[in-house]
């Protein structure tokens, strides 16, 4: 009988974050429960319609998902007593059927709250994020919850080192990001929403932490070259949506973005210098790998493990001119993409199996406890 493993991470099938790839591959050795995002910040009023959503919204059918998913009817990140004690009952109706449990996997600091819910079930920290430099995030208290998190954790797992650096715990390990080589790595045809020309492109959240004054010079400089943005907007300034060679395609499934990722001609990373981005392991950065282009980004930790073909600028006159050298002269597709190989999502959930079954903490002998 497989052990079984709650999860409290995003709403499933919202977007593909690393949580999402590792359980999905964990689940063919775990009974998987996954509850939908429970929030990392008080709701304001332009979540409105969120909450609305969220309130009406049914879990995925079991065809989306390859296990159950809870979508819970909680308030996000409550300080109140009464709304604590609300969001418990609510919790705890949720989980009246899931039985016994072996695990809970942690990806929001926040779920630190239901854990007494789990008596006895070992607790899993996976940290993706900086949670104290991330946009969107009531900081202080997500902060505090993460610590009393780590107080309960008995593994922590985190996508970087430098987050693995934040932690003073006795079992941190990094695991880094994974990919989908199977998705990324086999040809498909060019879009044909993709322009003509020389194509820089981008895909992701249009987000407060991308330099768009970086990519307003890169698009005046190199006016010949098209500039394809694939992601919902959140900060791009119209001005620059606005100009000839530069292409808003919106929103895209994931599935469709190898497709696209293998016909530009260069991937950016356009990054501002934040606690946020010095923190992070971008997916984004192995699929583009995967797809065999090259990269050219703004510096980070986690982009310096990869010489072939990604290039990482600390001026704006730098990245200009690592765009041009890309454009001029790459490596071949093959030699971009053997460096990741090894690194699927599959290999980092082999070695979270490998920390679980580590020692006296293996899964044959795990006893299981009542939520």
């Amino acid at each position: 009988m497989k052990p079984k493993m709650v999860v409290f991470g995003e709403d499933w099938g919202r977007h593909p974050s690393s949580s999402q790839h590792l359980i999905r591959e964990l689940s063919a050795h775990f009974e998987v429960v996954w509850i939908n995002s429970i929030g990392l910040r008080q709701p304001r009023w332009q979540d409105a319609a969120r909450l609305v959503s969220k309130g009406v919204a049914r879990a995925p059918k079991r065809c989306q998902a390859p296990f159950e998913v809870i979508a819970p009817r909680v308030w996000p990140l409550a300080q109140s007593s009464w709304l604590q004690r609300l969001n418990h009952r609510q919790m705890q109706r949720a989980l009246a059927d899931v039985g016994p449990v072996d695990f809970v996997w942690c990806a929001l600091p926040s779920a630190e709250a239901y854990l007494d819910l789990f008596p006895g079930a070992r607790v899993i920290y996976y940290c993706g994020d900086d949670f104290g430099g991330l946009c969107g995030v009531d900081h202080e208290p997500v902060l505090q919850a993460e610590q009393r998190l780590l107080q309960r954790a008995e593994w922590v797992f985190c996508a970087s080192e430098v987050l693995a650096r934040r932690f003073d715990h006795p079992a941190v390990s990094v695991v880094r990001h994974g990919v989908d080589m199977r998705l990324f790595s086999h040809s498909r045809p060019r879009p044909k929403a993709l322009p003509k020309g020389p194509v820089l492109g981008y895909y992701g959240s249009l987000a407060p932490w991308l330099d768009y004054g970086l990519l307003d010079t890169l698009t005046t400089v190199l006016p010949e070259c098209q500039l394809v943005l694939i992601g919902d907007n959140h900060s791009c300034p119209g001005a620059l949506l606005a100009k000839p060679n530069v292409h808003h395609l919106g929103r895209l499934p994931h599935d469709q973005l190898a497709a696209y990722a293998q016909h530009f001609d260069v991937a950016l990373l356009p990054f501002l210098q934040t606690p946020q981005i010095a923190a992070c392991d971008p997916l984004k950065l192995r699929e583009y790998l995967a797809a065999g282009v090259p990269v050219v980004g703004t510096d980070f930790d986690a982009a310096r493990d990869y010489a072939c073909g990604v290039q990482l600028a600390t001026t704006r006159e730098e990245f200009v001119a690592m765009v041009l050298m890309s454009l001029i002269s790459r490596p071949s597709v093959a030699e971009i993409r053997m460096q990741v190989l090894g690194q699927g999502w599959g290999d980092r959930a082999d070695q979270i199996r490998g920390k679980l079954q580590s020692g006296r903490c293996r899964l044959q002998a795990s006893t299981r406890f009542t939520a």
